[in-house]
């Protein structure tokens, strides 16, 4: 189990970092934050998207912070906290490895809720 908050984010990053492959942008890459978006060009008759928020991991406080864009999924099937802008995640302050498999877990559903939305 993991407890210092650094090694919690730099553990989570190590994992979303591959999807920088996966047709997404590192926004922000810092000590203490690393965000990850879709630049794809999406137009409906309701609006104009450029860029859309993916996934985030923040140091913030006492947690680690683990943001998802939860656009089109219904959080209360996922029981995450909600932190507003159709943004929905959890707080770490200990990382066990069952935990890490359910973050890991729900980047993916969140990978495959844009893909489905052709997002990417």
């Amino acid at each position: 189990m993991k407890t210092n908050l650094v090694e919690i984010f730099q553990t989570i990053r190590a994992d979303l970092q591959p999807y920088a492959s996966r047709g997404y942008t590192v926004h922000e890459n810092s000590e203490t934050g690393y965000d990850l978006y879709s630049e794809k060009n999406i137009e409906t008759t309701e609006e104009k998207v450029t860029e859309r928020f993916f996934v985030g991991i923040y140091i913030n406080g006492e947690n680690v912070e683990l943001k998802l864009n939860t656009t089109n999924l219904n959080n209360s099937d996922l029981n995450l906290s909600d932190f507003g802008d159709n943004k929905a995640g959890i707080k770490i302050s200990e990382l066990t490895n069952e935990q890490h498999k359910d973050v890991n877990t729900l980047v993916e559903i969140a990978h495959v809720n844009f893909k489905e939305n052709e997002w990417i």
